[in-house]
C-alpha cells in the first residue's frame, strides 16, 4: 500500500528540485538566456557585417577584435585565447573548464558558465565580463589568461572596450 504524502510535502519536493541549480550558479540563473547580447547602447545587435555603423566607433569585430582572439601562441604579437577558449583546437581547457567558446562570435556571446550572456553587455564595457576578466576585475576565477602575464595590452582591452562600447556589433557566424 502507498503511504500517503500531504500536499505541502509534494510542493516542497518540487520546488527544492527545480531550485536546486540556483545552489550552485547564483540568481543570475534566473535571467532568460537568448544567447544574444543583452544591449544597454540602444542599438540592434547581431549585424550580419560586423560594422559598427552607428558612427560611434568604427572597431569591427571581424577586422579588429577576431584577430586578437585568434591569435596561435606563438604569435610574435603575444598568444590571443585561441589556445584555451576555441573549441576547434585540439587542447581547449578553458573551453573544457568554463564552457566559453570563442572559435565565433555566437560563442562569445553566450558566455561560459559564470558569465552567460553578460560576458559582452553592448554599451556597457564597465560591465561586461569579457572586459573584467582581461583587466582581472571579475568577481569569480581568475583573470585571463588564468596563468602567466596578460596576453592583450592595454591598447588591445581598450580596442575590445571600445568595440563594445559601440554596440559590440557582428555577425554570430564571425
Amino acid at each position: 500500500m502507498r503511504a500517503l504524502r500531504p500536499r505541502g510535502a509534494s510542493i516542497l519536493w518540487l520546488l527544492s528540485v527545480a531550485l536546486a541549480p540556483l545552489a550552485t550558479t547564483g540568481c543570475d540563473a534566473l535571467e532568460p538566456d537568448f544567447g544574444a547580447l543583452i544591449d544597454r547602447s540602444g542599438a540592434t545587435s547581431g549585424g550580419v557585417d560586423g560594422d559598427a555603423g552607428d558612427g560611434g566607433s568604427d572597431v569591427t569585430f571581424a577586422r579588429d577584435i577576431r584577430p586578437i582572439l585568434a591569435r596561435e601562441p606563438d604569435d610574435p604579437a603575444g598568444p590571443g585565447c585561441k589556445k584555451c577558449h576555441y573549441s576547434t583546437e585540439s587542447e581547449h581547457v578553458g573551453y573544457d573548464l568554463a564552457s566559453l567558446d570563442l572559435a565565433t562570435l555566437g560563442g562569445l556571446r553566450k558566455g561560459g558558465m559564470t558569465s552567460g550572456a553578460k560576458i559582452v553587455i553592448a554599451g556597457d564595457p564597465e560591465n561586461s565580463v569579457i572586459i573584467q576578466k582581461l583587466e582581472g576585475t571579475y568577481g569569480y576565477g581568475a583573470r585571463m589568461p588564468r596563468s602567466g602575464p596578460p596576453y592583450l595590452s592595454p591598447q588591445e582591452i581598450a580596442l575590445v572596450r571600445s568595440w563594445i562600447q559601440a554596440g559590440a556589433k557582428g555577425g554570430d557566424s564571425e
